[in-house]
């Protein structure tokens, strides 16, 4: 694995600057799982529910687990002494490509201002 994509690179549109050997967290499951029951109306939901399903043919999703909490931890108590507060759910992220030495990918320009992770903005 050479990256690990947030959500927002699993669910936009293709990038020439995304490598080919990639990973997603659990996180960026559950965030697309939400999206599936929170959709507005049933066309909405059947859309997102086949992305999902595309999602967990195509990847298994990389844990939480005990590294990747130290690493959690370690990145919003550094972007908390930088006056950030990170959303926890992007931390996660950013925290399991740390914990796996992994390149994050992302469209999200606060989460590519995270520290201690190296990060690359799609755009």
């Amino acid at each position: 694995m050479r990256g690990l994509f947030d959500t927002s690179v699993v669910l936009g549109p293709p990038s020439p600057a995304l490598p080919d050997e990639s990973a997603i967290s659990v996180i960026s499951v559950a965030e697309i799982k939400l999206g599936v029951l929170v959709a507005s109306n049933a066309l909405e939901r059947a859309s997102r529910l086949a992305r999902l399903i595309e999602v967990e043919r195509v990847y298994s999703p990389l844990p939480v687990d005990d590294d990747v909490a130290t690493a959690y931890a370690t990145i919003v108590a550094a972007e908390r002494e930088r006056g950030r507060r990170p959303r926890a759910m992007d931390a996660l992220i950013a925290a399991t490509a740390k914990a796996n030495d992994l390149t994050l990918y992302t469209r999200d320009e606060g989460l590519a201002g995270i520290q201690l992770v190296r990060v690359e903005l799609v755009r």
